[in-house]
């Protein structure tokens, strides 16, 4: 093993709170029935207590306690975590877009009342104009 500790990039930390908080829903999980509990609940709940831990992970006052210089122990710098902020809103513009588009197609096909024929890229040309 070498001196140098292992180091965490931002994506893992991140998914480092997002599994703890599916240990803590499993930890903290006190129901008669094991269906109700921690992640064996349905899929829409299951994710909720993971994506709030995952949320606190780029909180700057939270970041400030985790995330500090492994040699000097300093926390990391305000400039750089404003930084990290606008780069996790970039492009999201496009992104969203993107959604909304495959949103709409995905409405297409389900409203469709006559069969779609085997012409799919035909069908979501037409559906986009």
């Amino acid at each position: 093993m070498g001196k140098n500790p292992a180091l965490l990039t931002f994506d893992e930390a991140t998914t480092l709170f997002h599994e703890f908080g599916h240990a803590l829903h499993g930890l903290l999980s006190n129901v008669r029935y094991r269906s109700m509990a921690g992640t064996s609940v349905p899929r829409d709940f299951v994710e909720l207590p993971s994506q709030i831990m995952e949320n606190w992970a780029a909180d700057p006052e939270v970041l400030k306690t985790y995330a500090k210089h492994f040699k000097t122990k300093e926390a990391m710098p305000d400039s750089l975590i404003q930084k990290m902020e606008k780069a996790g809103t970039f492009d999201q513009g496009f992104a969203t877009v993107e959604y909304l588009s495959a949103a709409l197609l995905d409405m297409d096909y389900h409203a469709a009342t006559k069969e779609i024929s085997k012409d799919v890229n035909g069908f979501e040309k037409a559906a986009r104009k």
